[in-house]
């Protein structure tokens, strides 16, 4: 597992500049004018009734954190801070990636908040391994129609791409999507009528990067929900499930499935990201392509 180590403060002032201080104030407003006769600012808000977006909320309960550690002199970062830590590393590893903006715009939308969160950490892993970013990937040959059905704000998409290979990365939340909700299945079997369709001989199907053939690679990570103490047994259940099995096999294609959160490492609160590649899991052009999926592996600790 690798390891980071950020200053959480730092990164929480980094998000801040990202997200915008205007859009922020506009959050805050809201939630103070929801707090009126309720007592305690901060408490028992409804943050989707509001719709506030996750990231907002995040950031918002972040700051509580920091503000309690400076009246107690100290004390160990909470979830909220470390989670927007993980956030603002995700962007500042993706910077300079096409159509990031919009992703951003993702980000502070209330429905789009959560996927996107999830979709910028597989992304950023991606970027970590070397492959450029393209968030604007909305063609036929990567994210194909859905038939007219409007793609839920549980699924986000974006490509990562070298020299060599190009991966075609689709993100879902198990949560508001189910294992094999009717519109992602769509996509996926659009995608592997595509493969059928268009693969050689070598079983490799081609698609142009930079003016050039390379490898075509369609990848499905399943976002299952927080990570739990025992983070390991919990992966291992839902690999094995007969739905995100017969996921695997129906599309022939690599499922992962991803939990992330805050948990206690020797005696520190450490966000991890962690994820498995599902039992029954086909890579399309063989043990060369194995190598370039990200399986998250990975915690955050505070310096």
């Amino acid at each position: 597992m690798s390891n980071k180590i950020i200053d959480p403060v730092r990164a929480l002032d980094y998000l801040e500049i990202i997200l915008g201080k205007d859009w922020l104030e506009e959050n805050l407003k809201v939630m103070k004018d929801s707090q009126y006769g309720k007592g305690g600012f901060g408490r028992s808000i409804d943050y989707n009734e509001l719709g506030i977006a996750h990231v907002a909320e995040i950031w918002y309960k972040a700051r509580e954190e920091i503000i309690d550690m400076e009246i107690v002199g100290g004390g160990s970062p909470g979830p909220y801070l470390l989670s927007a830590s993980a956030v603002a590393n995700d962007i500042d590893l993706l910077k300079g990636s096409t159509g990031l903006k919009e992703k951003m715009d993702k980000l502070r939308d209330a429905g789009l908040s959560l996927i996107t969160m999830h979709e910028l950490g597989i992304a950023s892993g991606y970027a970590q391994k070397g492959f450029h970013i393209d968030f604007i990937n909305q063609k036929a040959a990567d994210l194909p129609s859905t038939g007219g059905l409007p793609v839920p704000l549980c699924i986000g998409s974006f490509t990562a791409y070298d020299e060599v290979n190009k991966i075609v990365v689709v993100c879902a939340d198990v949560d508001r999507q189910g294992v094999y909700g009717e519109i992602l299945a769509r996509i996926l079997r659009l995608q592997a009528d595509q493969l059928d369709q268009f693969a050689p001989k070598s079983g490799k199907v081609m698609q142009t990067v930079n003016g050039g053939e390379a490898p075509y690679l369609p990848v499905l990570y399943l976002y299952v929900g927080d990570a739990p103490a025992d983070a390991a047994s919990f992966l291992d259940e839902w690999i094995n499930r007969p739905d995100v099995v017969r996921l695997a096999h129906d599309f022939n294609m690599p499922v992962l499935v991803c939990a992330d959160g805050v948990k206690n490492t020797h005696n520190r609160s450490t966000y991890v990201r962690l994820g498995r590649l599902a039992q029954n899991s086909n890579v399309v052009g063989g043990a060369s392509l194995v190598n370039d999926i990200y399986v998250p592996d990975e915690q955050i600790t505070a310096v």
